[in-house]
């Protein structure tokens, strides 16, 4: 009599437990399936970011490219970077890199999400040829992180706190001229974040690591932009003061002293 009411009562408890555990499994199987949709939305408009803005960039280099005066095969700035970057700078996650240098007293470097690299004569005047390799190692991180493409995103959204979407950035492959040139002006004077610097000098300290070159370069480095934005900062006010060359590349890339610290501690 005992075992006859246990087994049914047994029974009834089990399946009490059975049907929310069911019903609690189901919505998670559910919660999963939006996660994964949500996810794989995501990681498809990154893909499309990534398609546009290169189209775009290509554009934009195209644009610097021809208002700028190139140093041609037969200089020894040409002959110099190619020594440099020959085999072991030339690509980034299976992006290839391209390179030109500016005849420009200028010290400066721009990088663009097509994988575009871009040195004027006056920041290889600046470094070494390690120095140099640092420098440009720091911006293939950026290029690496996306951080190029990121700010050529924020151009497109007329609101350098946001980020446009694809729609927004393909607007861009119909400029030309002026239009370009402020696109242009806009894109080379957005500040990377703090956080940004920082991860593409790590970037830099890996990849100069692998290399066999010292992080002394990338340290070295930091500290002359370092002393070019004390003096920089010094002179702001003074209308009699002239600013450093690498005023404009110190306006993009800022905490120098602080990024040679952090890069000497590792």
């Amino acid at each position: 009599m005992t075992k006859k009411l246990f087994i049914p009562a047994l029974i009834a408890v089990m399946c009490a437990l059975t049907l929310p555990m069911n019903a609690q499994f189901g919505k998670a199987l559910k919660n999963v399936g939006k996660s994964v949709t949500k996810a794989a939305g995501n990681v498809a408009g990154e893909l499309a970011s990534d398609v546009v803005a290169n189209k775009v960039s290509v554009k934009i280099v195209e644009f610097m490219d021809a208002n700028n005066t190139i140093a041609t095969e037969e200089t020894e700035y040409y002959k110099r970077l190619v020594g440099l970057v020959a085999t072991d700078y030339i690509s980034v996650d299976g992006l290839s890199l391209n390179y030109k240098i500016y005849v420009n007293p200028e010290v400066n470097i721009l990088a663009t999400a097509d994988g575009s690299i871009r040195i004027y004569t006056g920041m290889m005047d600046l470094l070494s040829d390690e120095e140099l390799l640092a420098v440009i190692s720091t911006q293939i991180g950026h290029i690496a992180n996306k951080d190029v493409r990121d700010s050529l995103l924020k151009v497109a959204s007329e609101d350098n706190a946001t980020k446009a979407g694809s729609a927004q950035l393909e607007k861009l492959l119909s400029f030309s001229g002026d239009k370009m040139g402020t696109v242009v002006n806009e894109l080379i004077q957005i500040p990377y974040t703090d956080e940004q610097n920082k991860k593409a000098d790590s970037y830099a300290f890996d990849l100069l690591t692998k290399n066999n070159v010292s992080k002394d370069a990338l340290v070295s480095a930091l500290n002359k932009f370092a002393e070019m934005e004390t003096a920089d900062k010094a002179a702001e006010g003074d209308d009699t003061a002239e600013l450093s060359a690498a005023s404009k590349f110190i306006g993009v890339n800022s905490n120098n002293s602080l990024r040679a610290s952090i890069i000497s501690s590792k």
